[in-house]
This record gives structure tokens, sequence and C-alpha cells, in this order.
């Protein structure tokens, strides 16, 4: 088996229910939930690497639809690069 190592710099968009915090939402606010937020990123990783990972920064704010304009005209299929 090969160890490899990664060290891309990548945004995701994760859906995530949180209370008081909708598409209105300054970014200041959902500074406020940095730990709930980390918590359901992080067990996410753990189920997609096993082996392991680690996170060397973390910059937190609300999603900014830039991964819509990848889609096709009348695609409504998720979006995954």
């Amino acid at each position: 088996m090969a160890r490899i190592q990664l060290a891309p710099d990548i945004e995701f968009k994760m859906d995530i229910e949180l209370k008081e915090i909708d598409a209105g939402t300054r970014d200041y606010d959902v500074q406020q939930y940095k730990k709930e937020i980390l918590a359901v990123f992080n067990d996410r990783l753990k189920r997609a690497f096993p082996e392991g990972f680690k996170i060397s920064s973390i910059e937190f704010g609300l999603d900014t639809g830039w991964h819509e304009e990848l889609k096709l005209p009348g695609d409504d299929s998720p979006v995954v690069t």
C-alpha cells in the first residue's frame, strides 16, 4: 500500500441545518457556529478518509454559489467537480 499526501486548496459545499442561519445571514453570524460546522465537516471527512486526514486551516463563510456556474442550462443535478 502506498501512502499519498495531497495538499489542495479546496472549497466544499455543505448543506447543514443551523438555527437562525439562512441565505440572508451575514458571514459574521456564521462564524458563531464554527464548532457545530466543524463537527459535521470532520465527521464527513472521517467517513470519506478512514485512514486519516489533517486540516491545516479552515475559513468559514456562506456559500457564494460559485459551483452553480459549472452547471449546463437545464441541468438540475448536483455539481461534483
